[in-house]
């Protein structure tokens, strides 16, 4: 292969390369004998090292060196005046090459497909744009290929949308697509339930914030209405039924002076307005039997929690129980310890994580994606967050995600948030965010050996047909009988 350049300077691990082909740019990955580097900058220079004024030098990180069909680290610089050339398609594809790989798109200005390790799916990861960057598509290949693995994936949905984009991927790669969505039902989807006789009463602070003194009471509403049900299920209604008979007795006009409950008055009042607020805020939520979790987590299967058509409320509610569940389930399942247990390896897709994972967010929902990214390894759950506001993000969550696909980010403040939050990013990849097209991205991070990579995403073909947004009808007026119409 022809030489595109020639190393002017050496150092450590990085080399300048004057250019001489218009085919390197930014993201190239080049050959230099039998070491390969990633351009990660480039600039003029005036340096008399090379002889000319305003020359094109790019900056390059050497990440290894290719023998035996692996990579293996480099130990001294690069010689200088060595010739690179870029890496052809098929030492790209060794490069990348892992035992479960899985691909999203090619690797940037070539015909290589960009390879990433799946096995690190636990190890969390984060897609990260602005709007209208294509995070969404990004993320539906991301999924789709977790799921031809045959890992399960969970994906809450806050906008509706990947039913319709998993379906058109589908078309060439089968896949199997259970929707279920929040409160509202809908032709041909399931409705998630959640049990109340499943829940104890630490559970419901998923749903209302209660103090301790009222989770007290609580339990002392649940236990009782346990031994009257004799150990069958019950609903919110019972417990709201027995939450007055706890109010009645520990009334100071309580006549049955026999009977008297040790929860004070106004602590069960209390309680009673919080659980009745709920009754009417999770109905079609809340139900006697609920829905079985180990049916969300199948393999080879993709489970969609389409939250659209549901108050923020309950779409933090939702989230942070389900999120508790699946975690304490497959703790239950590789510890072998009693209670409900989910039986397979789990990745959890939050779209829109900023809304459930927020710095501001005050609801348990943060809580129980914060335990899932600092615990959810050990157990096979993977977590996987997407947004469009990197900065409001809980910075305890984003650095426990070891892989990052940043795509077009302007924000400073977004840009200054992810250098915070993961080791694998460094200026130069933050400065470079401006200037990605739609589908393109630079990932980063435990589910690559190199430094990083710059993809071309593979497109998804929606139709959908281009409309204006001011085509609206002019009301017409019509005279009958001298009334007007419209």
């Amino acid at each position: 292969m022809s030489s595109v350049g020639m190393v002017v300077a050496s150092e450590g691990s990085v080399v300048d390369i004057l250019v001489s082909s218009e085919s390197v740019e930014v993201g190239s990955i080049l050959k230099v004998q039998d070491h390969f580097c990633i351009v990660s900058s480039m600039a003029y220079s005036e340096d008399e090292r090379i002889g000319s004024r305003q020359k094109l030098i790019a900056k390059a990180e050497v990440f290894g060196r290719l023998s035996g069909g692996r990579l293996h680290k480099v130990k001294k610089p690069v010689s200088p005046h060595e010739r690179a050339t870029l890496a052809s398609k098929e030492e790209l594809e060794r490069l990348l090459s892992v035992d479960d790989r899985i691909s999203i798109g090619m690797v940037y200005g070539t015909q290589a497909r960009a390879f990433l390790d799946a096995g690190e799916y636990d190890r969390h990861l984060a897609v990260l744009a602005s709007t209208g960057a294509g995070k969404s598509y990004t993320a539906a290949n991301l999924i789709k290929e977790f799921s031809l693995l045959g890992l399960p994936v969970l994906v809450v949905d806050t906008h509706g949308e990947y039913q319709r984009i998993l379906a058109k991927l589908g078309e060439s790669n089968p896949l199997s697509i259970a929707v279920y969505t929040v409160k509202y039902g809908r032709q041909g989807a399931n409705q998630l339930k959640i049990p109340v006789s499943n829940l104890n009463a630490s559970d419901f602070m998923h749903f209302a914030n209660l103090n301790d003194n009222q989770v007290y009471a609580l339990e002392v509403v649940l236990n009782r209405l346990t031994v009257k049900k004799n150990g069958d299920d019950y609903t919110l209604s019972e417990v709201l039924e027995e939450c007055d008979r706890v109010v009645a007795e520990s009334s100071k006009d309580n006549p049955n002076k026999n009977v008297r409950s040790d929860v004070h008055e106004e602590t069960a009042k209390a309680l009673k307005r919080r659980l009745s607020g709920l009754s009417m805020t999770f109905r079609d939520v809340f139900d006697l039997k609920g829905t079985d979790l180990n049916r969300l987590v199948v393999p080879y299967q993709i489970t969609i929690i389409d939250a659209s058509l549901a108050t923020q409320t309950v779409r933090q509610s939702v989230v942070s129980y389900v999120s508790k569940k699946i975690l304490q389930g497959r703790i239950g399942r590789v510890q072998e310890i009693g209670g409900d247990r989910i039986d397979h390896p789990v990745l959890l897709v939050v779209e829109e994580a900023h809304n459930y994972a927020g710095d501001k967010v005050t609801s348990s929902c943060k809580y129980q994606l914060q335990r899932i990214a600092s615990e959810g390894r050990k157990f096979g759950v993977g977590l996987c967050v997407i947004s469009q506001k990197p900065s409001k993000i809980d910075e305890e969550i984003l650095s426990q995600c070891n892989t990052g696909i940043y795509m077009h980010i302007t924000n400073p403040a977004d840009k200054d948030h992810i250098k915070r939050s993961f080791e694998s990013v460094n200026e130069d990849i933050v400065s470079g965010l401006d200037s990605l097209d739609v589908g393109e991205c630079i990932i980063a991070g435990a589910m690559l050996d190199i430094p990083f990579l710059m993809c071309a995403v593979d497109r998804i073909e929606l139709k959908e047909k281009k409309k204006s947004k001011f085509d609206f009808k002019k009301p017409v007026k019509v005279e009958t009988g001298k009334f007007e119409y419209v």
